[in-house]
């Protein structure tokens, strides 16, 4: 079979017009991948790793130690650390308040923690825990540490997640006590859930759980005025206390 010699020179040109594209194709890909390929090494190259951490406000958390199983630390690449991943690790230590990570490019990591400050120790029913003001357990412990105060208001959960009016209160109280008040402070409720306190040897009588912050303030006061031995010491009003024999 002959084929005219036009349509065999217009075959040939579309075969060879069609190799050219696959070909430029090719390239293409090939540089494209090898220009991805060059900014993979550089991304994960030691010119952006981490070469410093610089992390502030950690004391009694356990944040050094999620940090490091998170992969902060030298020698990681900047692009593998997800901030947002380690500041909700940090979150699952009760110590840990607020965090922020932050990526100082090209090879520095910038983490701020701000630490739950202790309270006051509490009596659940699972024992002694070391509470935050918010009401969160910092940890816990066969005996309290006398050098705080105690607060024994009876009914506290150790797996609560979410603390009383009651417990909240006495958290407030006991921890807006003046530093020379808190070794030997007690808190407990009286029948009717009113809020009492034990300080410096007095009663105190602090009623619902509100004002807390001024209610401590305001005992403090009082105390600079040496009440009697033994007097009770009413503060449901703290911007008008009361003084009256035990």
């Amino acid at each position: 079979m002959t084929i005219d010699p036009r349509l065999a020179e217009r075959r040939r040109e579309v075969a060879e017009d069609r190799a050219r594209r696959n070909v430029s194709r090719l390239v293409k890909f090939l540089v494209a991948a090898g220009i991805a390929a060059a900014v993979v090494w550089v991304l994960l190259s030691p010119w952006l790793s981490v070469a410093s951490v610089t992390a502030t406000g950690i004391a009694a958390s356990t944040s050094e130690a999620i940090l490091t199983e998170n992969g902060v630390v030298e020698g990681t690449p900047m692009i593998l650390i997800r901030t947002g991943q380690v500041e909700t690790a940090l979150a699952t230590d009760p110590w840990v308040r607020e965090s922020d990570v932050e990526l100082v490019w090209p090879q520095s990591v910038v983490v701020r923690v701000e630490e739950r400050v202790p309270s006051a120790w509490v009596e659940t029913d699972e024992g002694w825990g070391l509470y935050a003001v918010d009401g969160v357990r910092l940890t816990t412990a066969p005996d309290p540490d006398p050098a705080m105060p105690w607060v024994q208001i009876g009914g506290v959960k150790g797996t609560a997640t979410e603390a009383t009016p009651e417990l909240l209160g006495a958290l407030e109280f006991a921890s807006s006590l003046a530093e020379e008040l808190k070794a030997g402070a007690k808190l407990r409720t009286e029948t009717g859930g009113e809020l009492w306190a034990e300080v410096g040897g007095h009663q105190v009588r602090l009623g619902r759980p509100v004002e807390m912050s001024a209610k401590a303030l305001s005992l403090a006061a009082l105390l600079r005025e040496q009440p009697p031995v033994g007097s009770v010491l009413t503060l449901i009003a703290p911007s008008n206390p009361a003084i009256s024999p035990g």
